[in-house]
C-alpha cells in the first residue's frame, strides 16, 4: 500500500480501471472509427469527419430508411462507401423528375438539388429479399445505387449504422 493513501481509495482506483478496460473491449466490438474520403454525403457529412460506426446493431435488426450505413463494395477494389438507406427489400424505387419515389412516394430530400441523373433509377428498380437501394445525400455528386458499378447493396455487404461525430467538433 503507498504511504498516505486509504484502502478504500486504492480499492476503488483498481475498480475504475476494471472498469474502463471492459468499456475499452466491449467499445472495440461494437464499434469503429471511420473518416469520411469524398463529398457525396455533403452537407450531412463532409470530407475528412471522423465518425463511430455501430457494427453490432444490424446484427440485432435490418437497416431501416433513411439510417446512413457503411458498406464494402463487390468490386475488385473492395471500396468502403458511405450512403443513406432508402429503398428496403421487397420495395419498388424510381427517380423521376429529380425526385425519389418508393412504392410511388415521394421520399424525404437531404438536399435541395434535384437529381440531375436518375441512372438505373430511371426505370422502376424492384428490390430483391436482402437488397437496399442507398444514395448519397449530394445526389449530383454520389456514386450510389443510381450507378452501375454500385447497384444494390446486399444486406452480407453492410457492415454498420454511422454514429456519433467525434471530429472535429
Amino acid at each position: 500500500m503507498r504511504k498516505g493513501y486509504t484502502v478504500t481509495y486504492q480499492m476503488r482506483k483498481k475498480q475504475r480501471q476494471q472498469r474502463e478496460i471492459v468499456i475499452q473491449y466491449v467499445l472495440r466490438f461494437v464499434c469503429f472509427s471511420f473518416t469520411i474520403q469524398g463529398d457525396s454525403m455533403s452537407p450531412t457529412i463532409e470530407r475528412g469527419e471522423k465518425h463511430l460506426v455501430n457494427r453490432l446493431i444490424y446484427q440485432i435488426k435490418g437497416p431501416s430508411r433513411y439510417d446512413v450505413v457503411i458498406f464494402k463494395s463487390d468490386d475488385k477494389n473492395g471500396n468502403y462507401y458511405v450512403k443513406r438507406v432508402i429503398g428496403l427489400p421487397g420495395e419498388k424505387v424510381q427517380i423521376k423528375n429529380g425526385r425519389i419515389y418508393v412504392n410511388g412516394k415521394k421520399t424525404k430530400a437531404f438536399s435541395s438539388q434535384k437529381i440531375l441523373s436518375a441512372g438505373l433509377a430511371a426505370d422502376e428498380i424492384t428490390l430483391k429479399s436482402k437488397q437496399y437501394f442507398v444514395v448519397g445525400d449530394n445526389y449530383n455528386n454520389s456514386e450510389d445505387s443510381r450507378s452501375a458499378s454500385v447497384g444494390n447493396i446486399k444486406r452480407t455487404n453492410i457492415i454498420g449504422k454511422v454514429g456519433i461525430k467525434y471530429w472535429p467538433w
